[in-house]
């Protein structure tokens, strides 16, 4: 029998749970079309505004005021080595809220672009789940001046990348393009923003890759419908109760009508944060951002969610899976949600139980009592979201050994840092693992523009990542012992899959 290494199961989790990226043949048309000519100019307003003198302003500082360019600086200081880690953007703010960073770097000749809005599958309404992930796809179907498939051909054309993914709780496109090319993904990205082809044509098209998507990538690979359905059931009642990719009758029951509807709601400038990272002028950049997107309307206002609820009570399921040809266990807790004080040290204590082959659980299970195959913490975006916290760890047990088998291994080990806790060096080497994880993330202008990203979307904060880097250093090991006494309780929640008989 064929045994899953911890690099395939990764994989296997990473695929089930929807989290790669859409991947650029999968959204591309069937049918060939000729790339449109890059025309910058064409539809959009012909008013420019000059951009005013950048002001220095704290990352946290009062919106600037339309036509206003401020600049943000934020330093993480006592890194690994002793290094320091600061940043600074150019920020403005267009009349329609579309909110706009730009971190100037020219030591190469090119640029990231990210445009992500605050819509993910927690906003899919009960009946008409795996709407936000379809606009991943109906994204690159075309505008009033695109034809379908031109933003890839526009952008691969002159040797540019490009990519989208979508999350519980946001949507991102990215490209990355020679520097000469600002104004075309301006011109690329507004068009669809402004005039998206949302059409029965396109709608079917999408409707039946979509389909074709979730039979690959769900229903034909082991363990994925059974994991997506525990983590479902785990958030009933809340947005994060079902798969990002929706259920195949909610897709067939969509009209053209639903998804407008959404698009029109979500797809707005004030629901969205665009970063600029690279060999870019921040004044160009305001004044050409205006040009392309100034004259696009404001959309409604989003209103806050409710709170998750985390109340964490024991749940065993057990599942059979005509493609699994090994078992495989799931085991995890509730914990808090992104903004919760405890989050950083919950991290750190799974990355102390869970992360690498010299963790505590891992090296037991794999190395020395020789009881599981394969040992990996699933990430907490793939259990929850943003709102909805989650410490998951999947196995795979060696062939004859049973679920209880290795529950034991992992309460003996969770029991000792509960009764004695760790020690510095431990808590010091997951510290050092999250840190390096950010720096390393921080070396490419995509990373940082996706970080930047997702910090001025969901916290207000576009060096977010920075002041939260630095929290995991304040974490000590009488805080690691608290939250394995608080959040790894009996009560975990367990899901034993199981090869088909």
């Amino acid at each position: 029998m064929r045994s899953v290494s911890a690099l395939r199961l990764s994989t296997i989790l990473a695929t089930s749970l929807a989290l790669a990226p859409m991947s650029v043949r999968a959204a591309a048309p069937a049918k060939e079309t000729a790339a449109a000519p890059a025309k910058p100019d064409a539809k959009v307003p012909a008013k420019a505004t000059t951009a005013k003198p950048a002001k220095a302003a704290p990352a946290a500082a009062t919106p600037p005021k339309p036509g206003e360019l401020v600049t943000l600086r934020r330093e993480m200081k006592g890194t690994t080595r002793g290094l320091s880690v600061a940043m600074e953007a150019k920020h403005f703010v267009l009349a329609n809220g579309l909110r706009v960073y730009v971190l100037e770097d020219h030591s190469t000749p090119s640029f990231s672009f990210q445009m992500v809005y605050n819509v993910g599958s927690r906003d899919d309404e009960p009946g008409r789940t795996g709407f936000a992930h379809f606009f991943e796809h109906m994204m690159f179907k075309g505008s009033a001046n695109i034809p379908d498939g031109g933003h890839f051909q526009n952008v691969l054309g002159v040797g540019g990348k490009l990519n989208a993914f979508t999350s519980q709780d946001v949507t991102l496109y990215f490209d990355i393009l020679p520097s000469q090319y600002l104004d075309m993904v301006l011109w690329l990205e507004s068009d669809r923003l402004r005039s998206l082809a949302i059409t029965d044509e396109n709608f079917e098209n999408q409707r039946k890759a979509v389909k074709e998507e979730k039979a690959m990538r769900v229903d034909n690979v082991p363990y994925s419908k059974a994991i997506q359905d525990f983590f479902a059931d785990a958030w009933k009642g809340t947005g994060y109760g079902h798969p990002g990719i929706g259920s195949e009758e909610d897709l067939s029951a969509a009209t053209t009508a639903d998804v407008k509807a959404f698009f029109d709601k979500y797809y707005v400038p004030n629901n969205a944060v665009m970063v600029l990272v690279g060999d870019v002028d921040a004044a160009e950049v305001q004044t050409k951002v205006e040009k392309h997107f100034g004259d696009i309307a404001r959309g409604p206002d989003r209103q806050p969610f409710a709170p998750v609820d985390h109340t964490q009570v024991k749940v065993e399921k057990r599942f059979e899976d005509k493609l699994a040809q090994q078992p495989l266990y799931v085991i995890g807790w509730k914990t808090v949600p992104a903004t919760h004080p405890d989050r950083h040290a919950v991290e750190l204590l799974m990355n102390i139980l869970m992360r690498g082959d010299s963790s505590r659980i891992t090296k037991q299970l794999v190395d020395e009592k020789k009881l599981a195959v394969a040992a990996i913490a699933m990430p907490s975006e793939a259990s929850g979201g943003r709102d909805a916290g989650a410490a998951m760890a999947a196995f795979v047990p060696v062939e004859g050994k049973s679920l209880v088998d290795i529950e034991t291994v992992v309460k003996a080990e969770i029991d000792a840092v509960k009764k004695k806790g760790i020690t510095r060096k431990d808590l010091q080497k997951a510290i050092n693992q999250m840190t390096a994880d950010t720096i390393k993330q921080l070396s490419t202008n995509n990373g940082r523009g996706i970080l930047l990203c997702f910090g001025a979307l969901l916290e207000g904060d576009p060096f977010f990542v920075l002041s939260d880097t630095e929290k995991y250093r304040s974490v000590t090991p009488a805080d690691i012992k608290r939250v394995a006494n608080t959040y790894l309780t009996d009560n975990w929640m367990v899901a034993e899959i199981v090869p088909a008989k």
